[in-house]
Parts: C-alpha cells; sequence; structure tokens
C-alpha cells in the first residue's frame, strides 16, 4: 500500500491539488495499484478555502494521525500569514509521520519555516524564489522543476507538480504506469524532454520514434489485435529491436504492455457499462470469456466480476 496526506493551506491552488491527486487516481484505477491511498487534512483539523473560494473538509484528524508515504503540503497565496509557532509545530509534527514530505507550489516556503529544509536544497514558485532565496539564506535555491533533497521535496506550479507526480509514479510503480498516466492526461513528455525539463520518463524516447508509433499501433488495435511482427514492421524495426526498445523504456516485453492496454480496457468497459463479460472478452480482443478472465485475474488480483457495473433494474 502507498498512502498519502495531503495538507491543505488556506489559498492553496486548486489545479495544484488537482495535478498531484489526479495522477494517483489515475494511476489507481488504471494500471492495477488499487492500494493508493489518499486522505486530506488541516492545520487544527479546520475548513480551508482555495484560492478561487472553494471550501474543503478535512477527512483525517491530524492530532491521531498514522504514518504515512508521502506527506504533500499544499500552500498558494497568502503564504507567509500560515507561520507561527503552533503551526510550524504542527507541520514539524506530521513530517515526522512521513517517509517522505514535498513542498508544493509554495509549500516550501513552511517546511523552510519549520526548519526542515536547513542546509538543503529546494524549489519554489517562481514568483517566491528571489524573496525565499533571501528569507533562508542557509538554503540552496535551485531553478529546477522539483528538488529532492534526501526525505524531502519540493517543485513550484501545477505543470512542475505533474512533472513530480509522474517521477514519483515511476519510481513507485514503474516506467509503464507513470506513461499510462501522461497519456491519459494528453501530457506532452517529448515537448518536456526536448526543453530539459519533466520527469524524463523515457529517457530515449526522441531517438526512437518507432516508439510512440509502435504504441498507436496496439492502441488502435484492442478489438482485433495484431501480431507483433506486424507492429514492428508498421514501426520499421526488427522484432527484436522492438523487444529490446521497450524492455529499456518500460520494463517489460512489448507483449506484455500491449495485453496491460486491452486489460485496461477490458476494465473501463467493467466499471463503465453493463457489457456481459463475454462482450468485453470481444472488445478487447480475447479469444474467450475463461481467457479475459483469467489474464484479468493476473494483471489486477480480483476477478473482474469485481469492477463490474450493475445493471439497471
Amino acid at each position: 500500500m502507498s498512502t498519502f496526506r495531503f495538507l491543505l493551506f488556506d489559498g492553496f491552488s486548486n489545479m495544484v491539488l488537482a495535478s498531484a491527486l489526479e495522477p494517483l487516481r489515475a494511476a489507481r484505477d488504471m494500471t492495477g495499484t488499487p492500494d493508493i491511498r489518499w486522505q486530506i487534512c488541516t492545520l487544527d483539523n479546520a475548513v480551508v478555502q482555495s484560492s478561487s473560494g472553494i471550501r474543503i473538509m478535512p477527512d483525517d484528524d491530524n492530532t491521531t494521525a498514522s504514518t504515512v508515504d508521502y506527506l504533500m503540503v499544499v500552500a498558494g497565496y497568502n503564504v507567509r500569514d500560515h507561520v507561527s509557532s503552533r503551526a510550524m509545530a504542527q507541520l514539524r509534527q506530521l513530517s515526522s509521520r512521513a517517509v517522505r514530505v514535498a513542498g508544493l507550489d509554495t509549500g516550501a516556503w513552511l517546511l523552510a519555516a519549520a526548519g526542515l529544509l536547513d542546509g538543503g536544497s529546494a524549489t519554489i514558485h517562481w514568483q517566491e524564489a528571489s524573496d525565499f532565496a533571501e528569507t533562508f539564506d542557509d538554503i540552496s535555491h535551485s531553478r529546477q522543476r522539483f528538488v529532492e533533497a534526501g526525505k524531502y521535496i519540493t517543485c513550484g506550479g501545477a505543470s512542475t507538480v505533474l512533472d513530480l507526480m509522474l517521477h514519483l509514479l515511476s519510481q513507485k510503480f514503474g516506467a509503464a504506469t507513470a506513461f499510462n498516466v501522461a497519456n491519459l492526461f494528453v501530457y506532452d513528455a517529448e515537448r518536456q524532454y526536448g526543453s530539459g525539463r519533466g520527469a524524463n520518463i523515457l529517457k530515449h524516447r526522441a531517438d526512437t520514434p518507432g516508439f510512440l508509433t509502435a504504441i498507436d499501433v496496439m492502441m488502435d488495435h484492442i478489438e482485433q489485435p495484431v501480431s507483433l511482427d506486424e507492429i514492428a514492421r508498421r514501426a520499421s524495426m526488427s522484432l527484436r529491436s522492438l523487444d529490446r526498445l521497450f524492455h529499456r523504456e518500460l520494463a517489460m516485453s512489448p507483449g506484455k504492455y500491449y495485453q496491460m492496454i486491452r486489460l485496461a480496457r477490458a476494465r473501463d468497459l467493467a466499471g463503465h457499462t453493463g457489457l456481459s463479460v463475454a462482450q468485453i472478452a470481444l472488445q478487447t480482443g480475447f479469444a474467450s470469456t475463461a481467457t479475459l478472465s483469467r489474464a484479468f485475474r493476473t494483471q489486477y488480483g480480483t476477478p473482474i466480476s469485481t469492477f463490474r457495473r450493475p445493471r439497471k433494474g
């Protein structure tokens, strides 16, 4: 299980929160990793309001909070107003109950004010960069999109938060998971890589255009799968080169990834339509319901019936 606690402060950006939370939801729903869990908390368990006026009530009592894998500190405007001895004490306490701590947007300011970044390196939203460097001169300020410094991670605005989340998903669940989530959000990893930015999930993709071609062929042939030989031919490479490429980029064979795409589609159909298992098998290119059921259980650890949408009436 991977657990995330989001600590929200008044003035936080909805876009930043969504850029952190939605990739987790997508990874949980898409890739067979249902043990991703999250909770929202606030200092003193108070209701908080985003910069656009949306109010959020915490669903976790931080005074009895257990240890989590990640504490995500989400702050935005008026971050200095949140710096008090009481607030910083609570932040230090919550940080001690997390394996890793991330300061999102201006969250780095609060981590620094609490003394958690002393002597380390950090980044922050570009609008606060100069003041941050002057206020916390014992912290090495970086202009990287996100910075990992031991237990602590910092990043700037919403797009850098998405970079960070894809990076964390890749670390925790593999490059294929992060790549699928990036695709879901139409995230232009190619441009990010070419600009020297982003999580660099696919390090060699710019040199191997056939990789995206191969995936496009797979996506276009879910209901009627084509052979790996045909995929390699359309990607203008040998089958052996295709296999090496997928192992390098996604740490799995092209056949395994192709099946994962089809099973993800089967899961989506099971959860959002009233189709029978036989109909789902037909639409995802499996020879029989037994073949689909067996592969589905292997991938997700549970029968496809678990995700079936109840029939109305």
